[in-house]
């Protein structure tokens, strides 16, 4: 059998019986802290700052060499993950493939950030070489 659920008394508070104990008991206030108002002519300049950060983040976003090495760390983590569930029964469980998939996709993206400053810095040379 289920129990009925009842619902419990509200709680009423005491009236105090003297008003030198509830003076004691009682917390001076504090001051209001004041906010100190930075004037408007000083942060003009860093709105434009914030956007012209935001725009350059965004457009490092959406620039290719991003998305690709993206995809090469993704590669490697779902290469991992495929070879951790094909020999699952040797390795620790899934926080170790987690780990070696983590891993793998920290070499390739690695590895591909650096085939593209080798690449730079071979046309650099190239440039460097060849007068104009």
């Amino acid at each position: 059998m289920a129990k009925t659920v009842t619902k419990k008394p509200a709680r009423t508070r005491r009236p105090s019986s003297s008003k030198a104990a509830s003076a004691s008991t009682k917390r001076p206030r504090a001051a209001p802290k004041r906010s100190k108002r930075v004037p408007r002519a000083a942060t003009a300049g860093r709105v434009d700052n914030d956007k012209n950060a935001v725009d350059a983040l965004i457009g490092l976003l959406e620039s290719p060499l991003v998305a690709d090495v993206l995809a090469a760390g993704a590669a490697a983590a779902l290469a991992a993950f495929t070879a951790s569930r094909v020999s699952r029964r040797r390795e620790g469980g899934s926080k170790q493939a987690l780990k070696n998939a983590a891993k793998a996709a920290a070499a390739a993206m690695g590895a591909r950030i650096s085939e593209e400053i080798e690449d730079i810095l071979e046309s650099a040379k190239k440039a460097k070489r060849e007068p104009r």
